[in-house]
């Protein structure tokens, strides 16, 4: 009985086998069919892989994208910077020009490249000295007004105190009046006009400059604005307290008055 169930499964097999040949023989839809389902078959696990794999190449191409993007916006931000410094630049040139030109005394341009580490507000080195033509005592100038003098000259170089260093003084007057008195430095950023006369009318706001009674400076070049006034402590003058014009360390090109 088992031999022949054995063989009768043995017929079965063999007739389903040529069955299937008849069809892939004689029936070339069957074979195109049955081929193209091996291949998605066996290309499942490939594209798979693929679709695995796309999100981990995106995030690394996102990533060096990124990277190209910070670069190039550092890259445009340190042009931007640089044109804004030239465009600066150009503006402090022009309005020293039309300084120049405004107070009509020949001049020598010049460069801060040096200030005093322990003295700020109270000295500069400019790149011109002797063989320049800078001569010590000279009136150094922004657009903006009176900025000190020279003090020291070498040979390329020469140091400027400024009119708020305590050891400066020059002859003073207040714009529009025939008021004189003699511009001292006072530390701070400030510097104070002594010798106003006491009757004198003398109001906050009032433009401070050189006068002819200076012995170095040529007259009528700003020195900055009065913010403050008292009496001396003798009650015979007035003292003003004065807000230069000139920022020291705004500056980075002076002119120097022959």
């Amino acid at each position: 009985m088992l031999k022949l169930f054995t063989k009768k499964r043995y017929w079965i097999l063999l007739i389903c086998f040529l069955a299937l040949v008849s069809l892939f023989i004689f029936i070339p839809s069957v074979s195109q069919s049955a081929k193209n389902i091996s291949i998605k078959v066996l290309s499942f696990p490939v594209e798979w892989f693929r679709q695995l794999s796309q999100p981990i190449r995106s995030k690394s191409e996102l990533a060096s994208q990124n990277k190209a993007l910070i670069e190039k916006v550092a890259e445009l931000s340190l042009e931007r910077d640089q044109l804004m410094y030239i465009k600066k630049e150009n503006e402090r040139l022009r309005e020293l020009l039309k300084f120049k030109k405004r107070i009509g005394f020949e001049t020598i341009s010049a460069e801060i490249i040096a200030r005093d580490p322990n003295d700020w507000v109270g000295s500069f080195v400019i790149d011109k000295g002797s063989l320049d033509g800078v001569e010590k005592g000279s009136a150094v100038c922004s657009a903006e007004g009176l900025l000190g003098k020279v003090v020291d000259t070498g040979d390329r170089t020469s140091s400027v105190m400024l009119l708020t260093h305590p050891s400066f003084k020059t002859g003073a007057a207040l714009e529009d009046m025939r008021t004189n008195g003699v511009v001292v430095g006072s530390s701070r950023g400030m510097a104070r006009m002594l010798y106003i006369p006491i009757d004198a009318e003398v109001k906050e706001g009032a433009v401070v400059v050189t006068s002819s009674y200076s012995r170095v400076f040529p007259k009528g070049i700003t020195v900055g604005r009065i913010v403050a006034v008292e009496k001396s402590k003798t009650g015979l003058y007035k003292s003003a307290l004065i807000k230069p014009s000139a920022n020291s360390l705004d500056q980075e090109e002076v002119l120097c008055i022959k």
